[in-house]
């Protein structure tokens, strides 16, 4: 594996960029079978510290590349969905660059705008560019937190039905201002409560920092039906053992929260093998000596090897000696409420049933992968002992 030079410096960037591409793109192939137009919306779009000509390493790109595959393969399925895309960038330098590279691309189907200004000055500007029927996907992705992520500034945009939001969660800004006087009042709006981390550890705060904000802004529910759930992906410093930020994805459907965490599973050994690389670059940097082998070469799938002993504990927490159904609504609020993926489930249950612990009522014999199949809601139950 090689790190696209135009990322050499950036690689927490690559990840994201990564993560966004493939999420998007089970999200819209899904959406597309029942929506007529798909709205996607980049809040703070750039183009930001591109390393290519042509653009081609920032989100402005990867998001027209996406829509433009995923219009034609839905058209493939009888499918015939508008897309639309809205960028918005206040600096005048970044916007003038989005214009021109918007106004050069050749016409493919899909309809693009841009809005300059600040983003909380332009939330009534953006709802209305996305009208009331559509499905809309919004970006957000600051350099900061100010008037971005607290829930006041992200209200109005949260009320509106059919929609989803990937949010990067600034946390290694945030974490170093919640303890400053100065910053109480903005605290309480991102938090909803003063953040008390006395004498918690660093992981201990994380933790807590990050499940106030998942929490403060499920407080917001638009009409129609679902309730806010959320996840996220923990991205961390290229070339230190720190956590930079948290991308934070808010849906009101089961399905949302499997799928995104199913792309962030697959995802999660790129991230490790990018760090290596850029610790790598950065020895080299120092020492002037070539290393003759690629550090990604040595990066291993940890979970493949991961102690399973608390899924387990978790799993036969839920389960009970009736029989229960589990299906996408059940994984969905296990993937919510842990911090575990989807192929740890599955692992768990599977030594569970080797253990003779628990049985899947609906598995006629035992499955080496996909051990409870949670689209067909099948019938599970603990093993009294």
């Amino acid at each position: 594996m090689e790190i696209p030079v135009q990322y050499r410096g950036r690689e927490q960037a690559y990840f994201k960029h990564c993560l966004l591409e493939a999420y998007l793109e089970r999200l819209f192939m899904i959406v597309g079978h029942h929506q007529r137009t798909i709205c996607y919306v980049d809040c703070f779009a750039g183009p930001w510290k591109s390393q290519a000509d042509d653009l081609e390493d920032t989100s402005i790109v990867i998001s027209l590349n996406l829509i433009n595959k995923c219009r034609e393969a839905l058209r493939k399925i009888g499918k015939d969905v508008q897309f639309r895309a809205l960028y918005v960038e206040e600096k005048p330098t970044r916007f003038k660059n989005l214009q021109v590279y918007l106004a050069a691309r050749p016409v493919d189907g899909t309809a693009t705008d841009a809005l300059q200004g600040k983003f909380h000055e332009l939330r009534r500007d953006i709802l209305s560019w996305c009208g009331s029927d559509s499905f809309a996907f919004f970006f957000i992705d600051p350099m900061g937190w100010k008037n971005v992520v607290e829930l006041p500034t992200l209200e109005p945009l949260l009320k509106r039905p059919n929609s989803e939001f990937l949010i990067n969660f600034m946390y290694d800004f945030l974490s170093r201002t919640v303890p400053q006087p100065v910053f109480q009042e903005d605290m309480e709006r991102i938090f909803g409560v003063l953040p008390d981390t006395q004498g918690m550890s660093p992981e201990e705060r994380e933790v807590y920092l990050l499940s106030l904000y998942r929490n403060n802004i499920k407080q917001v529910t638009p009409g129609g039906r679902g309730l806010p759930r959320t996840a996220c992906v923990k991205v961390q410093k290229p070339t230190r053992d720190r956590t930079l930020y948290h991308l934070v994805y808010l849906t009101r459907h089961p399905k949302g929260i499997v799928e995104f965490m199913e792309a962030s599973e697959k995802l999660e050994l790129v991230q490790k093998k990018v760090r290596a690389l850029a610790k790598q670059d950065e020895r080299v940097e120092k020492s002037k000596q070539f290393e003759l082998f690629s550090a990604a070469a040595h990066v291993t799938d940890e979970r493949a090897d991961m102690d399973l002993s608390e899924v387990k504990v978790h799993w036969l927490t839920l389960l009970s000696t009736e029989p229960r159904q589990f299906g996408i609504r059940e994984l969905a609020d296990m993937l919510e409420n842990t911090e575990w993926f989807p192929l740890d489930f599955q692992r768990a249950f599977g030594e569970l049933a080797k253990e003779g612990k628990v049985r899947n009522l609906d598995a006629k014999r035992a499955r080496p992968v996909n051990v409870v199949n949670f689209e067909k809601n099948e019938t599970l139950l603990r093993v009294q002992t």
